[in-house]
C-alpha cells in the first residue's frame, strides 16, 4: 500500500528513541525512506532494525552529535556522496539541560543545552536545506515545546532554546520560502520520555514543586501520546500541507486536522506564531 510519504526521503534527528523514534516509525509506515540520526550507536541500531520490519525501504542510520557543526558538514557530504535526494528534515534531538534557578545552575551545561537544542537545529537546517533545493516542495519541521509559549521557570536553558527555535523557524521560512520550502515547528505536549526522569532525579526544590508534582502525575497517567506529534509531523511532511509555513503548532491542542483551520494557516500571517498577546499598537493613529 502506498502512503502519503511514498517516494520521499526523510531525515530525523533524535530518531533513535522517544518521540523521534515514533516519528521515524510513522514515516516508514507512510512509505518514506528514513534516515535516523542520533549520538548513541546502540540505540540507532535497535531503531533501524525496527524500521526494517515496518517496510522494505532502504532505511539508514547515522551517528552524529548535532551540536558539532563539522560533524554535520561531514554528514551533508555523506548524503551527497550517497546521491540521496532529501525531501524532508525533522529536528527532534533535544535535552532538558540543567534544572534549577538560573542563578544556581552550571553555565557550561546551560551553554551545552543551547548548543544541542537550538544551534543543533540551526546547523541541521542550514547544512541540509541546500541539499533539498531541487525539489518542488521541501519540508522542514523543528521541534519546540515547553517554555516556548509560556514561562518555564527552573528550566531556563531548555525553555530559552525552545522559544528561539520558534522565532528561527519563522525567520527561516520567510528567508527561503520562495525557493519551495515549507518550514514549521511543533509542540508535542507532555509526552513521557527519558527527559522526565531528569525532573524526578532533580527533585522538587530544583525543578519547582508544582512542575515536579505534575511530572509525577503525568508519568503515572501516561501523558500525551507521541502518536499525536507523529501524525502532525507526517501531515507537515506531506503534500497535504503545501503552503503552510512559518507556524508553531501544538500537536494535542490545535485543530490541525480541520480543513478550514489548515486554510486559515495559509492566509493569516499572525495565526500560530510567536506574538505579543496585547494590542499590536498601543497608540492608534488618528
Amino acid at each position: 500500500m502506498m502512503g502519503i510519504l511514498d517516494s520521499k526521503t526523510i531525515i530525523i534527528t533524535g530518531g533513535s528513541v522517544g518521540i523521534g523514534s515514533v516519528i521515524a516509525n510513522k514515516c516508514a509506515s507512510e512509505g518514506a525512506e528514513v534516515i535516523i540520526v542520533a549520538r548513541n550507536k546502540k540505540d540507532l541500531d535497535s531503531s533501524l532494525n525496527n524500521l526494517k520490519t515496518i517496510s522494505d525501504k532502504n532505511h539508514r542510520s547515522y551517528s552524529l552529535d548535532v551540536k558539532n557543526l563539522n560533524a554535520i558538514k561531514a554528514f551533508a557530504n555523506w548524503l551527497e556522496n550517497e546521491d540521496l535526494i532529501i525531501n524532508g528534515l525533522v529536528n527532534c534531538a533535544g535535552v532538558y539541560g540543567p534544572i534549577g534557578k538560573t542563578i544556581d545552575v552550571d553555565m557550561d551545561k546551560f551553554t551545552e543545552t543551547i548548543n544541542i537544542n537550538f544551534l543543533g537545529t540551526v546547523y541541521m537546517c542550514t547544512m541540509i536545506a541546500p541539499l533539498m533545493k531541487n525539489n518542488v516542495h521541501n519540508k522542514i519541521i523543528n521541534y519546540s515545546g515547553g517554555g516556548a509559549a509560556s514561562p518555564f521557570p527552573h528550566y531556563s536553558a531548555y525553555a530559552t532554546s525552545k522559544v528561539a527555535i520558534v522565532r528561527f523557524t519563522e525567520n527561516f521560512s520567510m528567508e527561503i520560502g520562495d525557493d519551495g520550502y515549507d518550514i514549521n515547528c511543533i509542540a508535542p505536549g507532555f509526552v513521557i520520555t527519558r527527559l522526565h526522569q531528569d525532573t524526578i532525579k532533580a527533585g522538587p526544590d530544583s525543578a519547582g514543586h508544582a512542575f515536579f508534582e505534575n511530572t509525577k502525575k503525568q508519568v503515572k497517567d501516561g501523558g500525551v501520546s507521541p502518536k499525536e506529534a507523529a501524525e502532525l509531523t507526517v501531515f507537515l511532511l506531506s503534500d497535504d500541507s503545501n503552503g503552510i509555513s512559518g507556524k508553531f503548532l501544538s500537536a494535542p491542542w490545535d485543530p490541525w486536522h480541520d480543513k478550514s483551520f489548515q486554510e486559515q494557516l495559509k492566509v493569516d500571517n499572525d495565526l500560530a506564531t510567536l506574538r505579543r498577546i496585547d494590542e499590536k499598537f498601543f497608540y492608534k493613529k488618528t
